[in-house]
């Protein structure tokens, strides 16, 4: 027991790419719903404005605290493209497109009809080089015929009585020939030079009104600041405007909407639940605390990835129970409050809808539960500090981003939770089932309690006929393992195939590992308060109680109980879940 097995966790996320050729995060899903995020990247890639999608598959190991991508699937190259031609040229085709004409103007058809100034035809670099290379041999040919024409004068000297040598002959002809060249090619040379720059700054001036028309030019941006107040303004409308109603009155802005919006925005219907001062008191809340948020989040972290986003839904989902629990809003209500939440952040109506669908499922791991306790806590300080939001976000980003800390003890001993699972009169049962029967309750509870051990980080030591003894690396995760066993226990029976209950308790502390099992006092104390729980009950040790971090589990003391092997009677605490 000395090495605890490492848990992967294990998601999906669907990216797809814009028109600009750039991959953005679309939605995250469990690994439990790998059919519907297949389902929906088919369903995305049929889209016109989605020019590509493609689902990764991301296996999260909490022992090194990092996570391996594997691309499920992508749409393939060539129609990516196809569509991003398409849409570029339409897009092209819409700017550059001359506006209509106003009928009522009689001089519209005159201006079309002027004719403009022809333009000469532009040469480039190739078409100069080119021209060079026919003016240099013009120019060639042009030292050859002064060549020729001053041997032919040179030719009526010695009849004229002056008598030249062979060497002055053929020097005065080369120099005739170097001279009709050089007076022929300067002018061609500096004509067609001319002639290319003048073209080169004309297609310039040119282009640049065209290039506007195409690409407006990019202003430069606003500072950061203005950035900050501008998206927390943004943030502030769109809450207002996908549930308008902080206040009796309609808000003034938002146009009323059109039968088809729904459709068209992809936005699940849902009732609009009855204005009350609590859902309104809580709605206002919300709005000023993401308002702060997105201001905090941009200043603590600028360039998020899809990892954090998600990081901020679960704290913003913390953060809204808090609220709703602080103002006695139903459970829906809120849900309802934290879609529009999540809307607001960027996710469509879907995406938003599958996480508040999942919440409960995603505070089932640690690391989710810790990010949504801190939205929790972060709210709650909200409430009586507004100015308390830069330092709860900053330090959520960092719980979120952190990796654990390795712990150095003592070799054989090591810091754990461990949890007994007993079934109630199970002797009784027995008997009363037969062998049979009573097969398929220890199956049913096998397979309830194994389910939970793999969602917590827990690992089985031992099965002891009628229970099972289990390790968790915290009293988090063993809490809310058996917040999970006793929840599924209890749909189980609800099912009416077999009732059978189950109670549990927990205890933390240096257990001894040798040869695959635990021994000492932590063991042993585990055992007791597990023996003094009743059915459908969580006993938990006073060490567990205080090392508790968490926020899905409150505790009520049960008082001191007499333990066998313990000389002083010890207190123990029932689990509740916060969550229903």
């Amino acid at each position: 027991m000395n090495q605890m097995v490492a848990r992967k966790q294990i998601s999906y996320e669907i990216y797809i790419k814009d028109r600009m050729g750039k991959w953005v995060i679309h939605a995250h899903y469990t690994g439990a719903q790998k059919a519907i995020a297949e389902e929906e990247t088919h369903q995305l890639e049929r889209e016109q404005h989605v020019m590509a999608v493609k689902l990764i598959r991301e296996v999260y190991s909490s022992e090194t605290n990092s996570a391996d991508e594997y691309i499920v699937y992508q749409t393939r190259d060539a129609e990516s493209r196809e569509k991003i031609a398409t849409s570029r040229a339409a897009h092209s085709i819409e700017q550059v497109a001359d506006p209509a004409p106003d009928e009522n103007n009689d001089t519209a058809p005159a201006a079309k009809t002027k004719s403009k100034p022809r333009k000469k035809k532009d040469i480039g670099l190739i078409g100069l080089i080119l021209k060079l290379l026919l003016a240099f041999c013009g120019a060639i040919a042009i030292g050859l015929a002064v060549m020729l024409g001053s041997a032919r004068l040179l030719e009526y000297l010695p009849g004229m009585g002056y008598h030249i040598s062979q060497g002055v002959f053929e020097k005065a002809n080369f120099f005739a020939f170097v001279l009709g060249f050089v007076v022929s090619i300067t002018p061609m040379t500096m004509a067609l030079t001319r002639q290319f720059r003048s073209s080169s700054r004309s297609r310039k001036k040119d282009n640049t009104p065209d290039q506007a028309a195409v690409a407006p030019t990019i202003p430069s941006g606003p500072t950061d600041e203005q950035m900050r107040q501008a998206r927390a303004e943004a943030l502030r409308r769109s809450l207002e405007e996908n549930r308008a109603a902080a206040s009796d009155e309609p808000a003034s802005t938002p146009a009323p909407p059109d039968e088809d919006d729904s459709e068209a925005t992809g936005q699940p219907e849902h009732p609009e639940p009855e204005k009350t001062p609590a859902l309104q008191a809580t709605r206002q809340i919300m709005r000023d605390f993401m308002a702060g948020s997105v201001i905090a989040i941009s200043e603590t972290m600028p360039q998020m990835d899809a990892y954090h986003k998600f990081g901020i839904n679960l704290y913003v989902a913390g953060a809204c129970d808090a609220c709703s629990e602080r103002n006695a809003l139903p459970h829906d209500n809120g849900r309802t409050i934290l879609r529009d939440c999540i809307s607001a952040l960027g996710a469509n109506g879907k995406m938003s809808e599958t996480f508040c669908n999942s919440v409960d499922q995603y505070l089932l791991e640690p690391k989710y539960n810790d990010m949504y306790g801190a939205g929790r806590d972060s709210m709650l300080n909200f409430m009586k500090d507004e100015n308390s939001i830069s330092v709860s976000v900053a330090h959520a980003l960092t719980i979120w981003s952190e990796k654990p800390a390795p712990t150095t003890q003592q070799p054989g001993k090591k810091i754990h939770a461990l949890m007994f699972t007993d079934i109630v009169n199970s002797t009784r049962l027995t008997q009363e089932l037969g062998d049979t029967g009573a097969q398929q309750m220890i199956h049913a509870h096998n397979k309830i309690v194994r389910t939970a051990l793999l969602n917590n980080y827990g690992k089985e030591v031992k099965h002891m006929g009628d229970g099972i003894m289990a390790v968790f690396p915290s009293s988090n995760a063993a809490v809310e393992g058996a917040i999970e066993i006793q929840r599924q226990m209890a749909r189980y029976n609800a099912t009416g195939k077999l009732e059978f209950h189950v109670r549990i308790g927990i205890n933390a502390g240096e257990a001894l590992a040798e040869e695959n099992d635990l021994f000492g006092a932590v063991v042993q104390l585990a055992a007791r308060v597990c023996a003094a729980a009743t059915g459908d009950e969580t006993l938990v040790s006073p060490a567990v109680r205080e090392t508790y971090a968490g926020k899905r589990a409150t505790f009520t003391s049960r008082g001191a109980r007499t333990m066998k092997g313990f000389d002083t009677p010890i207190e123990v605490f029932a689990v509740t879940s916060r969550t229903k």
